[in-house]
């Protein structure tokens, strides 16, 4: 295990306990820096102790991440969001999605016109997106492997929370992004209604594998030392919001820790968590009665700008010299 600080804020600035919370039998404690409020979990697992928390089959069994009535549900999903991302050019050009896991966004793209490359974090997970024919890298992004300023659009969609050093990854993706090119990020709003309510038991919370839990803000902040400019923010996600509230909602009925996530994800039997019959059955009656007001009541949150889940838009200003 290592400790962590604020990537904003000078080493030594004073952190306070924001949540305590566990998993996998293990306790874990996220502070939040007094001075600019990023939210970060320490101490947290270091590069080899984390490799055991993303399994081979953390995506889900080959070749689906869901059992198979919810993967069109996923692709629509996909396609929306490449679709948004297409508003901001007016031509196909060149991608790079970090993380990429299955490949569904790139693919979309590719048969838009566009050049795709992505990124995963083990050869294993690599393997996904390479059968879709789409280049992936492996490890940490190489700014020596793409020429500089090279990329129209990178993108992180729910992956910037998982990297240990994700100063250094941005650093790597305004080397390879023109200038005027996009970065699209989404990840959890620690300021969301939804993180107040669900505290150690929300579901986007996920440690320790979320190790940066940011908001709008701190994540502006952020973007603007590297000289991007904020170009569009969208706090509703019906990907992602919904049944984050579902889930979070489930968790503090006292009902087993993202039992509903365990039923829907395709996971081999032999890494399944038990869960009897009756427990199934209690998962699923009641997220059915709970999934239209969390749809109604995720719009409301969006409306008020406290989104679980948030989108952000950037665009790369200026070069480094």
């Amino acid at each position: 295990m290592e400790k962590a600080s604020c990537l904003l804020c000078p080493r030594g600035t004073e952190a306070k306990l924001h949540i305590r919370t566990h998993s996998g039998g293990y306790p874990f404690s996220y502070l939040k820096c007094q001075e600019c409020g990023l939210v970060f979990l320490s101490p947290r697992p270091d590069g080899k102790e984390a490799l055991q928390f993303y399994p081979q089959d953390y995506y889900g069994e080959n070749p689906r991440k869901f059992r198979s009535g919810l993967e069109a549900l996923r692709l629509f999903f996909a396609w929306n969001r490449m679709r948004r991302v297409r508003k901001f050019f007016a031509s196909s050009g060149k991608a790079l999605d970090i993380g990429c896991g299955e490949g569904t966004f790139l693919r979309l793209l590719q048969k838009e016109g566009w050049e795709c490359h992505g990124s995963e974090l083990t050869a294993e997970s690599a393997s996904r997106a390479s059968r879709l024919g789409i280049p992936v890298s492996v490890g940490p992004i190489d700014e020596q492997r793409f020429p500089p300023h090279s990329f129209d659009l990178i993108t992180l969609w729910q992956v910037l929370e998982h990297l240990p050093e994700p100063m250094k990854t941005l650093a790597t993706a305004t080397h390879l992004l023109k200038k005027g090119g996009i970065l699209a990020i989404s990840t959890p709003n620690i300021e969301s209604l939804q993180a107040k309510v669900g505290k150690s038991r929300w579901f986007h919370l996920d440690p320790p594998r979320h190790l940066y839990l940011y908001s709008p803000r701190t994540l502006e902040q952020i973007m603007g030392s590297f000289g991007f400019r904020l170009q569009k923010l969208r706090h509703f996600s019906l990907e992602q919001n919904p049944y984050g509230w579902v889930q979070t909602l489930l968790n503090l009925m006292g009902l087993p820790e993202n039992g509903l996530y365990t039923i829907l994800k395709n996971m081999p039997a032999r890494r399944r968590p038990t869960l009897s019959r009756y427990q199934q059955a209690k998962n699923l009656l009641l997220a059915a009665g709970l999934l239209l007001p969390c749809i109604l009541l995720s719009l409301k949150t969006a409306l008020l700008k406290k989104g679980d889940t948030f989108e952000a838009y950037f665009s790369l200003e200026s070069l480094e010299v």
